[in-house]
């Protein structure tokens, strides 16, 4: 096994998803000297496998506001700097009959509380801007939900990163994390494409490895408590509805999350 010469940077970013791209765009953009490794290609993680649903914040207000204004503020953004990316569908929270409709002024009012738009709209309306929705609805609130494209937003971050110095290290994977004591100051990798090993220098290192973040902390004694969520995607051949479409009603207990999103 070959060892190629050590590299040094002013950040080591590991893990190749919406995070890490992220963070590596913002750290060139600064004029940092950036190294990003991914073990694999970017975006095949958790980023490759989602609904692409750019939430408002709505679907949180009531329960968390806090995750409900940092979806909202998230959500501003990517419209204003990724267009490109995001299709602003909008989105409608929907009561049906077995549902309370009592429960709609207070979801509406949390979302103006966490900075949200919600509009309260007739249900005839709803039918017309969204045939697809369940027509037996007796309610409905309109959201600034989207969808985003996760695939085309992280490599947009990835270029526009290179772009600005970043170096993209891809099919690299950590091997392990190199230390000072207790100061974790680089990382250890090997290509999986030529077997080579490579030791990468830098003051800081972030880990944006996602559920796989928990190894990487492990290299450097912690122990991360971190439990994956696992999810069902239906996908369609065809786009069905033009909205996200939600249930405004009360959380179930556990909570089962059911919603339709349109994607291109």
């Amino acid at each position: 096994m070959k060892t190629r010469d050590s590299q040094s940077s002013d950040v080591i970013i590991i893990g190749g998803g919406a995070t890490g791209a992220g963070i590596a765009r913002d750290c060139a953009l600064r004029g940092l000297r950036v190294i990003l490794v991914e073990r694999h290609d970017i975006a095949t993680g958790a980023t490759g496998r989602n609904h692409g649903l750019l939430h408002s914040g709505a679907r949180y207000a009531v329960t968390d506001a806090e995750s409900a204004r940092e979806c909202i503020s998230e959500n501003q953004i990517l419209k204003r700097i990724a267009r490109h990316c995001v299709e602003p569908t909008n989105g409608l929270f929907i009561t049906l009959p077995e549902d309370d409709l009592s429960f709609q002024a207070t979801f509406i009012r949390a979302c103006e509380e966490a900075g949200i738009s919600a509009e309260a709209i007739d249900p005839q309306q709803a039918r017309i801007i969204e045939p697809a929705v369940n027509p037996a609805l007796i309610g409905a609130v309109k959201v600034p939900d989207g969808t985003v494209d996760p695939f085309r937003l992280t490599a947009a971050n990835m270029l526009d990163a290179k772009e600005h110095g970043a170096v993209i290290l891809t099919a690299h994977e950590v091997t392990g994390l190199i230390r000072e004591g207790a100061t974790v100051c680089g990382v250890r990798v090997r290509n999986h494409l030529t077997g080579e090993t490579q030791a990468l220098h830098a003051p800081v290192v972030v880990n944006a490895a996602g559920i796989w973040g928990q190894h990487i902390a492990e290299y450097a004694d912690l122990r991360i408590r971190m439990f994956p969520a696992k999810g069902s995607l239906l996908i369609m051949d065809h786009r069905i509805n033009q909205h996200v479409i939600n249930r405004c009603r009360k959380l179930p207990t556990p909570i089962f999350w059911c919603l339709a999103i349109p994607f291109r």
